[in-house]
């Protein structure tokens, strides 16, 4: 990991994630996109909102996902 949260952080990324089901509410894109780089190091361009993007989104989202997991799992 390349950034070390702090506890309201963390407690953020929890309150933004339960928001997030199929879709990705607009408003949550850009922190969603700026989350999954802190967490996975990477410097990549946020992708674009379109369907044929779905699959960054998805990894971006997982990526997270899996952080709180093994978070809340130490």
């Amino acid at each position: 990991m390349a950034y070390e949260f702090s506890k309201e952080e963390i407690q953020q990324i929890k309150d933004n994630l339960s928001q997030i089901g199929s879709h990705i509410p607009n408003n949550l894109a850009s922190w969603v996109w700026g989350t999954y780089l802190k967490i996975s190091g990477h410097n990549e361009n946020q992708p674009c909102s379109c369907g044929s993007a779905g699959k960054h989104w998805k990894r971006a989202v997982d990526t997270i996902s899996a952080f709180i997991r093994d978070y809340d799992n130490r």
